[in-house]
Formats: C-alpha cells, sequence, structure tokens
C-alpha cells in the first residue's frame, strides 16, 4: 500500500512534456508511461509540501478524480518510478558478467568482431589466474555469467575452469560456443548439467550459406552439436549475423530453428575486428535506408498494428553499472560492445583490494568510463536537453556507430518521426 509512503519521484525517474501529456521513464528499468501533465503537476506540488499518498488523495474530494489518481498512482508504483522503489530494483537488478576466457579460436569467421585466433589482444592467462579472476568476479554478486571467447572450449583447462566457476557460483550459468568441440554425449551430458543456457552461432540455413562465412564443414558438425545438446536441455539459441547479401535467408534460417526447436538470435553487423576487412566486400543491412524509408507506410503499420500500445523503448543503458565484459587478460570494459582500450574500467587482477574498489564502484572515475559516458544520451551535445533523447536509441554502441558514420542527425530526424507518432496516439492510463 502507497497510503503512508511520501510522494516523490525516483532519482532515476525522467519527464518530459508536451502537448498536455508526459511521459514518465526510469532509465535504470526502461519502464515508461504516458499521462497527463496535470497528474504530473499534482504529484510535483504534492513533492513540494512533502505529502504522503494518504494525504494526497484525502485532498482529492471528486470520487471518480480520486479513483483515477490512486490507478495512476500504483500503476508508477508497479513500474518502480517512486523513490520508495530505488532500494527494491537496486535488489531487482541482475548483474551481467561476460567473461571471454580465451582469444584462441579453432575457426576464422570472416565477421569476427574480435578477430579471434589471431592473436591481438595479448597472451593467455593461466589457469590460476583464471580462477583468481573467477574468486574476483564473485565480488560483484552477479546473477548472470556468459563464458566466451574466442571459442572457450580450445582451452585445455576449460573443464577444470567449469568446475571452479560451479564451486563459487549456483545462479544462471551460460556458454556461447560455436559447438565444433561437442562431439559425443558425454560431453554434451556434462555440459547440460553445469551451464543453464548455450548460445551458438550459424550464420546460415544450410552448407553454402554457413561456409561463406563461417568455413567448409562448419554446418553439419553445428547441428550435432544441437543434437546432442537437445538430448538434456531445451535452453539453445542459435544465431546468425545479417547483411544485405543474405536478409532474404533469414526465413530459411528461422524454418531451420523451428525444425531444431532453439531460439533463433538474428545479429546485427559490426565492422570491427576482422569484420572491418569484411565490411568492405558486403552491403551491411541498414535499417533505416534513407531511399527507401516511407514514412507514410511507417504510419500506417504504426496505426494498423496498433504499435502504439506498447510502450516506447527506453535508453536504459547497463554498461558499467550491472553489465561488464572481461576479456581473456582481465580487462574489464562496459560490455561486450565497447572493448577497445580507451573504453578500458580497470584490469581485474591488478587491483590491490578488489572487494573495496568493486563495491565502492571506483571504475566510475576512470578515464575509460569518461570515454564511455560520452556515447549516454544526456552527453551528447545534441542530445542533452532534447526530450525526444530517451526513446531514440536503445544502447550507448547504437549512438558511437552514428556518431562515427556521420548518421546521427539523419538518424535523430527520422526517429523523431516514431516519437511524435507515439506522442499523439500512444494509449495511456
Amino acid at each position: 500500500m502507497l497510503n503512508n509512503v511520501k510522494v516523490a519521484f525516483s532519482n532515476d525517474t525522467k519527464i518530459f512534456s508536451e502537448n498536455s501529456k508526459s511521459l514518465v521513464a526510469n532509465i535504470k528499468t526502461g519502464n515508461c508511461l504516458f499521462i497527463s501533465d496535470e497528474i504530473v503537476e499534482i504529484y510535483r506540488r504534492a513533492e513540494d509540501e512533502n505529502l504522503s499518498f494518504e494525504e494526497l488523495f484525502s485532498c482529492v474530494e471528486d470520487a471518480n478524480s480520486k479513483k483515477l489518481l490512486i490507478k495512476v498512482s500504483e500503476k508508477l508504483d508497479s513500474l518502480k518510478m517512486w523513490q520508495h522503489n530505488e532500494n527494491e530494483i537496486l535488489n531487482m537488478r541482475k548483474t551481467k558478467i561476460s567473461f571471454d576466457i580465451t582469444n584462441n579460436c579453432n575457426l576464422r569467421c570472416k565477421h569476427c568482431c574480435i578477430s579471434a585466433g589471431d592473436n591481438l589482444r595479448g597472451k593467455e592467462l593461466s589457469t590460476n589466474e583464471i580462477f583468481n579472476i573467477i574468486d574476483r568476479i564473485m565480488l560483484f554478486a552477479p546473477d548472470n555469467i556468459t563464458i566466451s571467447g574466442g571459442e572457450p572450449m580450445v582451452r585445455n583447462d576449460f573443464f577444470e575452469i567449469t568446475e571452479k566457476i560451479r564451486s563459487v557460483y549456483s545462479s544462471y550459468l551460460s556458454l556461447m560456443t560455436n559447438g565444433i568441440l561437442i562431439k559425443d554425449d558425454q560431453t554434451a551430458a556434462y555440459l547440460a548439467d553445469k551451464y543453464d543456457s548455450f548460445s551458438l552461432s550459424i550464420d546460415g540455413y544450410d552448407e553454402t550459406s554457413c561456409s561463406a562465412i563461417r568455413g567448409k564443414g562448419v554446418f553439419d558438425k553445428v547441428i550435432n552439436a544441437i543434437n546432442l545438446l537437445k538430448k538434456y536441455t531445451d535452453k539453445i539459441s542459435l544465431s546468425m549475423v545479417r547483411t544485405s547479401d543474405n536478409s532474404s535467408d533469414t526465413q530459411l534460417f528461422r524454418k531451420l530453428c523451428q525444425s531444431l526447436d532453439v531460439y533463433p538470435v538474428i545479429r546485427v553487423f559490426e565492422p570491427v575486428g576482422r569484420g572491418k576487412e569484411f565490411y568492405e566486400r558486403v552491403t551491411v543491412d541498414r535499417e533505416f535506408d534513407e531511399h527507401c524509408i516511407n514514412w507514410q507506410r511507417v504510419e500506417y503499420n504504426f496505426m494498423s498494428r496498433k504499435i502504439y500500445s506498447y510502450k516506447p523503448q527506453i535508453f536504459s543503458c547497463q554498461g558499467a553499472v550491472s553489465e561488464f565484459q572481461i576479456d581473456q587478460k582481465g580487462d574489464v570494459f562496459p560490455c561486450p560492445m565497447f572493448m577497445n582500450e580507451e573504453f578500458k574500467l580497470f584490469n581485474i587482477l591488478d587491483i590491490t583490494d578488489p572487494e573495496e574498489f568493486i563495491s565502492s564502484k571506483k571504475y566510475i572515475t576512470s578515464t575509460g568510463y569518461y570515454n564511455f559516458s560520452k556515447y549516454l544520451p544526456e552527453n551528447i551535445p545534441k542530445c542533452s536537453k532534447c526530450t525526444k533523447q530517451l526513446m531514440c536509441f536503445s544502447c550507448a554502441a547504437e549512438i558511437q556507430k552514428m556518431i562515427i558514420n556521420g548518421d546521427l542527425e539523419k538518424k535523430c530526424a527520422e526517429y523523431s518521426n516514431y516519437f511524435d507518432m507515439y506522442w499523439r496516439d500512444y494509449e495511456c492510463i
């Protein structure tokens, strides 16, 4: 019950108003709600007067108005918009750690964004050093750990590392693998017992389409790995990277996933690592092509499919907040999309007092975090004061790519159309 709680919006709740309607959005959870400016003003006055919700509700004499205000207040409470929700959000937040235990790989995929296997990211750590990192990862109190690479299973001590993780960690553990080394029932059964889910890549729907990116003979090996794993688990996803050259194949890829009973994932192409060279030879699929976009058609789809009845996306980047990427040297980055040296937060093995360092979040003062934070909407000069910033972007990497490509202003104009349609037609409470 809200009755005795003070009326106060969370520090993470942002409010933007236009045409007598306000968007109330929480940048930590991504939750949002459109309500009238009149109700926002009532809450603001209640905050200024330090009223509780019970005191606020008692000020409203009209029964229907009181009923509406209670309904809106409880809805905002369920979306964690109030100050008293902050500790609840903190407890609910899932801390995700991705740990690349190696940069070595048994494949040379043409689009690989980290050039896995090319020995460009420094030496491999010893088993004891990996164990040390695992112990220090526990200081983040993670709810979700993903083991990746390179190809993690190429390490001779992969199974020892798995045992070490499970000796200190009992929550959700995922494995990203190309599946090539999952060759028998014994391996599949072991992995299904230790890991909660599996992410495999295939980048095609048959031998020809897969081999164009991942090499000859890979397709059948991945399918075999999936069939072995499916004897013991159904938590398997299969992915492909989309370019304009293979965009017509996505439906065939989805049909393949359906036939295998695995979850399909279509990834965005990133022109970094080996992918930078590959980028010059393929046409990258661009979601918004200035030559083909038709806003009349977009608006028709928006209305006819009642897209406006779903909540808009809200920028709620968790990089260096509750999401971290650790590479095979122990360098820590805000997320997998920001793994260049300029975004390095710290090296987890170099910290003399890791428990104090991590608990006090000292990495927020690092040069790496400063460089990363430049790609948050509130720090971008053209976006910082714009009422539309929260709905324009979904992640900082998207903004970085737009700035590097010089597309920010063009994308801003395109995304504004979506914002305006939501603002006009979104079904509010």
